[in-house]
């Protein structure tokens, strides 16, 4: 099940539409997604706002046979998800976009902004909408468990992908927080996961253990990099990721930063240097 240009039920009170963005490799879309049922919903993340996209968020509403549409729920304030959110609220004409508190300062003025937390819960027909706090990604991130008609579907923007992995990196990024969002999430039980890149998937508790072990594998490399003694950020780069384009190594080095802090938080790794390039190296006993 791929989400492409045209409409598409998810799942049970699940609709979905993916919408061309300027968003990280290899995806090229974000996927806006109608919850809710009985003709009422809520958008998630409508992530453009040009001709193209409002015409294919029009078929969506169409498609779904919404009648009501109740505001925007947003994931996270990064471009790719918010990018149409002002050319939606003036095309539906709606009076509410509920978004993190920490996300509502990244958002254009003049929004009819609203704060929701994690924990809070929201209804659209007959489908209940939870808001689970899920920072990790960014620590403005938000997923919604949606449900419905007896199905349980985790919208779960960049907490995962639908296939290979959510990038977590510096500044906003936390490995610690990311890997407890994602047991946070599993505790929901979802039985599918619409993420916001690449294809729904019908295994949501794998999706999300995929997604936690990929992390400490990743975690794993890092600290195995740092066996030989103290290393530099380029020379962990190397030994994590091999060779790698300039601008791909930028988002390798964040990523691996945001690694290091999590180990140094554990007083695994010490920074034995002057700057963010290290060198970095295992504490002993750690």
């Amino acid at each position: 099940m791929n989400l492409g240009a045209a409409p598409l039920r998810v799942a049970p009170g699940v609709w979905g539409v993916a919408l061309a963005t300027r968003t990280l490799p290899p995806w090229t879309a974000t996927n806006a997604y109608l919850v809710g049922t009985g003709g009422v919903a809520w958008l998630v993340d409508p992530g453009a706002g040009d001709a193209e996209a409002l015409a294919a968020l029009d078929a969506l509403v169409a498609a779904a046979a919404v009648r009501t549409l109740k505001g925007v729920l947003l994931t996270h304030a990064h471009e790719d998800h918010v990018g149409g959110v002002a050319a939606a609220v003036e095309r539906f004409g709606l009076d509410a976009v509920l978004a993190h508190p920490a996300a509502l300062p990244r958002l254009p003025a003049g929004l009819p902004l609203r704060a929701l937390q994690g924990g809070r819960r929201l209804v659209a027909g007959g489908a209940v909408v939870d808001a689970i706090a899920t920072p990790g990604h960014a620590s403005d991130h938000l997923a919604f468990g949606i449900a419905a008609d007896r199905a349980r579907t985790l919208v779960a923007g960049d907490l995962v992908a639908g296939s290979g992995s959510i990038w977590v990196g510096t500044p906003d990024g936390d490995v610690a927080a990311y890997l407890a969002s994602l047991e946070r999430a599993a505790a929901w039980g979802p039985e599918r996961v619409a993420p916001s890149h690449g294809p729904p998937r019908d295994d949501g508790a794998a999706v999300l253990d995929e997604a936690r072990r990929h992390r400490l594998a990743r975690e794993a490399a890092v600290w195995a990099a740092l066996a030989d003694g103290p290393a530099r950020l380029d020379a962990l780069r190397e030994r994590v990721y091999g060779p790698l384009d300039h601008e791909v190594a930028d988002f390798a080095d964040r990523a691996l930063l945001a690694h290091l802090a999590k180990l140094m938080r554990e007083t695994r790794v010490d920074h034995v240097g002057a700057g963010h390039e290290g060198p970095y190296a295992r504490r002993a006993g750690g």
